[in-house]
């Protein structure tokens, strides 16, 4: 996968997100997304702390220092749906943001992106994109999401 490929690819995953969740109260972000499953709130947490990680791997790579991805430690995330929800947002924006200034050369010769960028933080997002798509369906048909159904995320 190239760059332009990956930040098209994130950059609808996101509008896919927050098309789910845009409308529904914080409390329900603490329901879990399934039988057993994490809740929603703590997959966004997860996003954003890869997020983060990414974006100080990426800012590693651009230095061309050695680094492990899966290693690196992220801030600890705030309580509140709106705060996480948020960190995940800038910590999205600002993933495609670095990627966008390292130099195509840093990546390959080719300009493929290294595996661990894509298994890391773009497929963790898009594997969670009908996971919060099935949830949030499920909230509005059987009547749980919220009694305004007027934007709670902005």
């Amino acid at each position: 996968m190239i760059r332009e490929e990956y930040i098209t690819a994130a950059g609808v995953s996101l509008e896919r997100l927050v098309l789910c969740v845009r409308d529904l109260p914080d409390d329900r972000f603490a329901l879990p997304l399934g039988s057993g499953a994490e809740s929603v709130h703590a997959l966004f947490a997860d996003l954003s702390a890869r997020a983060e990680r990414t974006v100080r791997a990426l800012e590693l790579l651009y230095q061309g220092v050695d680094f492990n991805v899966e290693t690196m430690p992220s801030s600890a995330q705030a309580p509140a749906f709106k705060q996480t929800f948020a960190n995940f947002r800038i910590g999205h924006t600002t993933l495609l943001a670095a990627l966008e200034r390292i130099p195509l050369a840093r990546f390959s010769a080719d300009g493929e992106l290294p595996q661990w960028l894509l298994s890391h933080y773009l497929e963790p997002l898009q594997d969670s994109v009908p996971r919060v798509e099935s949830w949030a369906g499920t909230l509005r048909s059987t009547g749980h999401a919220g009694p305004t159904g007027l934007p709670v995320i902005q």
